[in-house]
């Protein structure tokens, strides 16, 4: 009896130093392989460098700036005083109105925006031609945070001139010259607007 004892005490002896060995190799293992790990591996991917443009080809630049972040709270007076104007059901005859009659304050052009926004889906051509001069990158009035985008201003202006807007035509024009003059640079959104242009 005394013999299989141990007989059992070795058996453990060698099997917890071969599971201790186990580990101890894995843990080196491991180490080994990540110190001998290529540089490139070892950086993360937030860390990798930029790689270099080809050679002939410029740094991209947007045509068009995003617009500036605002420098008013979203509960700004003239934001309030037009939303509470929508919710109450304002008429679209009204808001052009309102539209024009605003208070100059820095969020004037976006409370305006809303208004004229309104307007113009209402079908008003005079509020139409007003959205589009948001949109127009050529237009260099204030557009509040509205980011200008010709394909935008295109649409509204021709939904201006359908309402009798004759004013939206020159606008039109220097749109037009604007959109050329970018897919002339290599734009495919100019390209592809001026093939739609009617």
């Amino acid at each position: 009896m005394e013999f299989s004892v141990k007989s059992r005490e070795r058996l453990w002896i060698v099997v917890i130093s071969g599971i201790v060995g186990l580990v101890i190799l894995v843990v080196a293992g491991y180490l080994v392989w990540k110190f001998f790990q290529p540089e490139a591996v070892k950086t993360p991917a937030a860390e990798k460098p930029e790689l270099p443009r080809m050679a002939n080809l410029p740094p991209k630049q947007e045509a068009i700036p995003p617009p500036p972040p605002p420098s008013y709270t979203p509960d700004a007076p003239a934001l309030e005083e037009v939303r509470q104007a929508l919710r109450e059901g304002i008429t679209p005859e009204a808001a052009l109105a309102m539209a024009k009659a605003l208070p100059e304050s820095p969020e004037r052009a976006d409370a305006a925006f809303l208004l004229l926004e309104f307007a113009a889906d209402s079908g008003l051509a005079e509020a139409a031609l007003a959205v589009a001069r948001y949109y127009d990158p050529t237009n260099k009035e204030s557009s509040g945070t509205i980011r200008k985008n010709p394909e935008t201003a295109y649409g509204w202006y021709r939904q201006a001139l359908t309402g009798g807007q004759e004013k939206a035509k020159p606008h039109l024009a220097q749109l037009r010259q604007w959109v050329e003059a970018q897919a002339k640079e290599g734009s495919y959104e100019a390209r592809e607007l001026l093939n739609t242009w009617r």
